[in-house]
């Protein structure tokens, strides 16, 4: 099977990078692949692995075209493609309205194509009032989330690949009769060379202290991760474990807020904010926390490749009871509630793991069980291929390695 995979690359910002370097190794185990991506300063393909410019992708060629979607501008030249050579959709996020507006509006302004998508998606006259609001200023951020724009790419599409149930159904309802598949966010794996490290020697390594309770937020810090909750946990959690710190692993988006905000609630002597690390230190912080918590609303419907990482690495994880995080099942993570007082709610879970060891090793437990079961990466890389194979119609893929 021939196989073309359009994709941003590492060390291009955005998750789907290190998710298909992740998993283009395995599938050239099975098929023949080109990677489809923009030069860009110190872009890496998988060794052995062809990497073309996307104006080179001839959809003759292969007998699948793989479009990689996510909801950003990394993502606009597999957009473009996926509208010009339909193929298989991997939708990541369940909204594209904010990549579509940054095309169409934000960037350059081409307010024909914009109102073209709305028209397509909505319909002719909610979605022609919704491109006048958008082109005179008035629409706000929330309109993107409202109407996600995914219908006009997944209609055309011969499947569309997402990582949740609950993206499944939207998709079912935006594109009827276009086949759907399932196929969970994979977990990846450390780098070589971390291998037996366990809590106490990634906290050695790192210069953190051995016995305080270590609580993790991994990835971009902004607004939809609800950094403001998280800080209100860990001020209830300091009442009781005043040693407590919240390592912030990753590249802090909120302009000052997030110091702001720890400085309001008297938690800034718990914040160690690291900015963005390579995968090897990321890991090292991930092995060295007792705990992760991972909140978002609004919600993109994305699926998280941080807590992906968390779950497989047997963390305590505290996530958002919503969309794909809400499939969690209920011995591998702790959940709160996005209507409900998420502050006291992440303060409460805190204060349970700490108190109770034997509840912190259940949810450990339980999270390595689900990453085994659900997350292997040979696992989704076969579901790939047959769904590439059947939706191709060409040839059939079954077994696993």
């Amino acid at each position: 099977m021939r196989l073309a995979w359009l994709t941003p690359l590492p060390p291009m910002p955005s998750g789907i990078s290190d998710y298909s370097a992740e998993l283009l190794p395995l599938v050239a185990e099975r098929a023949e692949v080109e990677v489809f991506c923009p030069p860009a300063r110190g872009r890496r393909g998988p060794p052995g692995i062809p990497v073309r410019p996307p104006d080179d992708l001839d959809p003759s060629a292969f007998d699948a075209v793989i479009h990689h979607l996510g909801n950003n501008p990394q993502h606009a030249f597999a957009y473009r493609a996926a509208l010009r050579h339909p193929g298989v959709v991997v939708l990541h996020d369940l909204v594209l309205h904010h990549l579509v507006a940054y095309l169409y509006v934000e960037r350059e302004r081409h307010p024909e194509r914009y109102r073209d998508v709305l028209v397509d998606d909505l319909g002719p006259e909610a979605g022609s009032a919704l491109a006048r609001l958008r082109l005179r200023g008035v629409a706000t951020e929330l309109e993107k989330f409202a109407f996600p724009l995914i219908g006009h790419v997944a209609r055309r599409a011969a499947g569309v690949i997402v990582h949740s149930r609950w993206g499944e159904a939207r998709v079912a309802e935006a594109a009827p009769g276009v086949p759907v598949e399932v196929i969970p966010h994979h977990a990846g794996a450390p780098p070589s060379g971390l291998d037996g490290v366990g809590r106490e020697e990634a906290r050695r390594r790192l210069g953190l202290p051995p016995d305080a309770f270590l609580v993790g937020h991994f990835g971009f810090v902004n607004r939809p991760k609800q950094p403001r909750a998280v800080l209100e946990g860990m001020a209830g959690l300091r009442a009781e474990r005043p040693d407590a710190r919240l390592l912030v692993v990753g590249a802090d988006n909120t302009g000052g807020g997030l110091g702001r905000a720890a400085e309001a609630l008297g938690v800034s002597d718990a914040l160690v904010p690291t900015g963005f690390v390579d995968l090897a230190r990321f890991y090292l912080f991930l092995k060295a926390v007792d705990a992760v918590v991972n909140l978002r609303y609004p919600s993109a419907g994305e699926s998280s490749g941080t807590l992906a990482r968390a779950l497989a690495e047997g963390r305590a994880v505290i996530a958002s009871d919503l969309h794909a995080f809400a499939e969690l099942p209920s011995d591998a993570a702790l959940t709160v509630s996005v209507d409900g007082p998420q502050g006291e709610q992440v303060a409460a879970h805190l204060i349970r793991l700490a108190r109770d060891p034997g509840l912190r090793r259940r949810l450990e437990d339980g999270a390595r069980g689900y990453a085994r079961r659900e997350l292997d990466p040979l696992r989704c890389r076969d579901a790939y291929l047959r769904f590439a194979a059947r939706t191709g119609g060409r040839l059939a893929i079954g077994g696993s390695k």
